[in-house]
């Protein structure tokens, strides 16, 4: 039983650092885009999806389908900051 619950605080704070990452990432996305100048209807998207990400329960992090479309939105904006860069140029 302690064995389970050590396990289960252990995966408990990797989720945690996880999601601190994740979070770290889209702010860093946000500065670079913001520095890039880049639209602001793509900026106001980004913090959006930030906001939604930091109001997350732990619990849904814990599910790898979320994570994983999470991560596939972020992609989806770096994508998108990178073309109305390279437009802007």
């Amino acid at each position: 039983m302690q064995q389970y619950m050590v396990e289960q605080e252990q995966q408990t704070c990797v989720l945690q650092e996880d999601l601190q990452q994740f979070m770290a990432e889209i702010s860093a996305l946000g500065s670079l885009a913001e520095e890039a100048g880049v639209a602001s209807h793509l900026l106001a998207e980004l913090d959006g999806f930030k906001h939604e990400v930091e109001h997350l329960d732990a619990s849904a992090w814990e599910r790898k389908e979320v994570r994983c479309l999470k991560r596939n939105e972020l992609v989806r904006l770096c994508i998108m900051a990178l073309r109305a860069y390279r437009s802007s140029c």
